[in-house]
């Protein structure tokens, strides 16, 4: 029903929906918006969700997720039909804002982790390449340490790709962060946000682990130690392409 290059583009365009949603609550529109174009990309001749659903529950059955798991553990998961169902009637409603449209977001992103899954399964692909966050944030070594901290809570991120002397690439982490700021007078917290990340020498810079977008993923996960990977163009000139987390593989 889908080419491997489709399945990737659509479980990309969802990935990224949900994303938003768990920074937004209330943002389920973006995650309905995929699916709807998913079912009209499969059936044409559709006009909404309830016409869509037959065709996008082809594809999700492709996940273990969407009815074998439910079936066995009913107490914790919910079955792909009645999650869409719920998703499609919430969206219905008139009524999209507060605890009403947080609620209906929590479908929604169940239904896109499903739809994922399935999509991943007839991508029928396993390079670093096609799981890689691209474009990664970063820090610079001139960056004020608050200026790091800002990055990483405002995205959620434990690890801040940075690049060092000689092209080395190395990671900052929000451990080393929060060891570097707490425990001093305000005084002393104020003068250390303030230091640029190169100055703040007790802020330790874990070397990265580099590797190719065209690596296997079996390969690239035997090299998973609790830190993401950085994936270069070549190591040569290692420009950073992207970012590989366990996170990004479950």
């Amino acid at each position: 029903m889908l080419t491997p290059q489709q399945s990737r583009e659509f479980r990309l365009q969802l990935q990224q929906a949900r994303e938003f949603a768990l920074k937004d609550a209330e943002a389920f529109g973006g995650i309905i918006h995929v699916v709807e174009r998913l079912g009209q990309f499969l059936f044409p001749e559709g006009r909404g969700l309830g016409d869509y659903k037959s065709a996008i529950s082809k594809v999700a059955k492709d996940s273990a997720l969407a009815t074998d798991v439910p079936a066995e553990r009913r107490d914790v998961h919910t079955p792909f039909s009645l999650l869409y169902d719920m998703v499609k009637n919430g969206r219905n409603d008139a009524l999209h804002i507060g605890a009403f449209a947080r609620h209906l977001t929590t479908h929604a992103i169940e239904l896109a982790l499903i739809l994922e899954d399935a999509l991943r399964m007839t991508e029928h692909t396993n390079r670093v390449s096609d799981y890689m966050v691209r474009e990664p944030v970063c820090a610079e070594l001139w960056h004020p340490v608050s200026f790091v901290r800002q990055r990483m809570l405002t995205n959620s991120f434990s690890f801040l790709p940075v690049k060092v002397a000689l092209g080395q690439w190395c990671l900052v982490t929000d451990v080393q962060v929060a060891k570097y700021l707490q425990g001093h007078s305000n005084t002393q917290r104020k003068e250390r946000l303030a230091t640029p990340l190169e100055k703040a020498k007790e802020i330790e810079l874990l070397p990265a682990t580099c590797v190719s977008g065209g690596m296997s993923i079996v390969d690239a996960v035997k090299m998973f130690d609790g830190v993401p990977l950085l994936v270069v163009w070549d190591s040569k000139e290692p420009n950073l392409d992207g970012m590989l987390t366990a996170f990004d593989l479950l």
